[in-house]
């Protein structure tokens, strides 16, 4: 023991311009665990530095509840002690999470005002508890009021389980990123954000409840940046007017969309929360229509099946713009509706991802015409113009080599006449398929091509 208190001493006697380097090259947080029990030549030298991340799980680890408490405390100390022999006057990034944070409100209250008085730009505070994300008893800690009357500095604002109640009077005059997860949030709460804080350029919502719907109103908002990830959303139904929107992420269930965003450039749209095969083809062709100006799609297996089930089975009424087509999908045969749809009305297409993976694939799946799936391709005699006049690259992430998945590409080499590349990604698995995989891969090699400038890779 002596041993290691004289080398942790030893540290101490380094002047500031060797010690300060060494603490700032681990994480702070991580250095911070390590380091806590040295004296407080340590924590000035840590005062340069203006990115500060006070993180629960870095000191307490353990599985007994008595030592948990104790390690808690120490991390509970670590955070006073630091605050205390802080004297900079302004810092870059805050972050603190720590569970149950009813137990150290004043804590809490302590690191916010600390924050909020040096004019912190980019604020995190996470409630969560990592082991019972589904407990919301965390939720209903109120954010520290200082947030809101105090925050004029900030231009990022991350919460987690905490109540997020929003007062009349706000001093959001910089902010510009606002995240929310594990909150209940109302719908005028966001109304009253975006409407008053004209800031704000990007809203990140990720398992949030309390959504009557998701209505942002008539009147435009400023958003570049909008991200709706498993929200609970009582009537599935999004509107909005976003003039400036370049970006839009969503994940749950299907919605009714009345969506104004002609600058858009970016969609991902994931619907695997669905657990049925409903016949929403026409909901699925208004989302694509509302965001037709995108450059770049990404959609999932459940828009692939179920697409073809409304009023046009075959393609979009209007063309899509987009350039870039990415596809979650496991290449099943249901899917490959789907996917003649979206090649059908990306007639400007020059790049498709194939991501493979695995997804849920509906057993009652009926394509709108008699078509034997496994013959999907053969036969064709229309082709999506795409392929004529466009589509130069296609990518195969994880390949499986699967029969849908092969005739799907010798289709693409049949009849894509500026194709320029096939890049396969063999997926590597403990199954013992890896050999098999490249070799049916790599016959693709001796197919047929109609363009003559045509690369097949396989790795």
């Amino acid at each position: 023991m002596a041993t290691e208190n004289n080398n942790s001493d030893s540290f101490s006697l380094l002047p500031d311009p060797l010690l300060l380097p060494i603490v700032s090259f681990p994480p702070f947080k991580e250095a911070a665990a390590r380091t806590c029990i040295l004296n407080k030549k340590w924590l000035n030298a840590w005062q340069p530095g203006n990115d500060i991340d006070f993180d629960e799980n870095f000191f307490v680890d353990s599985t007994s509840d008595e030592i948990k408490q104790a390690q808690r405390k120490v991390f509970i100390d670590f955070i006073t002690n630091w605050i205390a022999h802080f004297t900079h006057r302004d810092i870059n990034k805050f972050s603190l999470k720590i569970s149950n944070p009813h137990s150290c409100r004043n804590t809490i209250e302590s690191c916010v005002e600390f924050a909020t008085q040096r004019r912190v730009k980019d604020l995190t505070l996470d409630f969560s508890y990592k082991k019972n994300y589904n407990n919301n008893n965390n939720a209903l800690f109120p954010v520290p009021t200082q947030v809101y009357q105090q925050g004029s500095s900030l231009e990022t604002l991350k919460l987690s389980s905490c109540g997020f109640d929003v007062p009349d009077s706000l001093n959001f005059n910089a902010l510009r990123d606002l995240s929310l997860s594990w909150i209940d949030v109302k719908i005028k709460t966001l109304q009253t954000l975006l409407s008053t804080c004209s800031t704000i350029q990007s809203l990140s919502l990720e398992k949030c409840w309390g959504l009557e719907h998701f209505d942002l109103g008539y009147e435009p908002v400023c958003l570049t940046r909008l991200v709706v990830n498993k929200c609970e959303i009582e009537s599935d139904y999004i509107s909005f007017i976003a003039p400036r929107l370049e970006y839009f992420k969503y994940s749950g269930l299907v919605f009714t969309s009345d969506i104004n965003a002609k600058e858009i450039q970016e969609v991902d749209i994931d619907f695997a929360l669905e657990s049925r095969f409903n016949e929403c083809g026409n909901e699925l062709c208004r989302i694509l229509l509302d965001f037709s100006a995108a450059k770049i799609l990404k959609v999932c297996s459940y828009l692939l099946q179920v697409i073809p089930s409304g009023d046009e089975p075959v393609r979009i009424q209007g063309d899509l713009n987009i350039k870039h087509l990415i596809l979650n999908t496991e290449m099943h045969p249901n899917e490959l509706g789907g996917l003649e749809f979206l090649l059908n009305s990306c007639p400007l297409m020059e790049k498709l991802t194939l991501n493979i993976g695995s997804g849920v694939i509906f057993e009652d799946y009926e394509h709108p015409f008699d078509v034997d799936l496994k013959q999907f391709w053969k036969g064709r005699r229309v082709v999506p113009e795409c392929l004529i006049r466009s589509l130069k690259v296609v990518e195969v992430n994880k390949s499986k080599t699967t029969d849908s998945e092969l005739t799907t590409l010798y289709f693409f080499m049949r009849t894509g006449k500026v194709l320029e590349q096939i890049n396969i990604h063999i997926c590597i698995a403990d199954d013992g398929l890896k050999e098999i995989r490249y070799a049916r891969a790599r016959y693709l090699k001796t197919a047929k091509k109609c363009s003559n400038i045509l690369q097949i890779s396989v790795c």
